[in-house]
């Protein structure tokens, strides 16, 4: 898990730094090519998660993991409206940022609570 909380996080930050962009890289607008690293991502941790046995999925850590997973589901899905809106919207960025910030809190948590439960 803590691999996968690792991997969370910094898509967290990619996505994030993204969004700060207007998801424009060099003055074009990203592909959906570019964007297939976050949906492969889910999509792998989704098939991971639903292979954990009961005893771990109910964990506080894994209940932590799934909400910092879902913060940034969210990000990955209200992203069109900043990417495809044609006109910068600070609103929905400043949204986006503090769901960004969520995910980052949430997964610190889950690190913490991974390191816990080694001691």
């Amino acid at each position: 898990m803590a691999a996968n909380v690792s991997l969370l996080s910094d898509l967290s930050d990619k996505l994030a730094d993204y969004c700060r962009t207007y998801f424009k890289l060099d003055d074009r607008q990203l592909s959906s090519e570019e964007m297939g690293e976050f949906y492969y991502s889910f999509k792998q941790g989704q098939t991971r998660s639903r292979h954990r046995r009961p005893r771990e999925a109910s964990r506080p850590v894994a209940s932590r993991f799934r909400k910092a997973a879902q913060r940034l589901r969210e990000i990955r899905a209200r992203r069109r409206r900043i990417s495809l809106g044609g006109k910068p919207d600070p609103a929905v960025l400043a949204s986006l940022v503090s769901q960004h910030d969520q995910v980052r809190h949430l997964a610190g948590k889950v690190s913490e609570d991974l390191k816990n439960e080694r001691e």
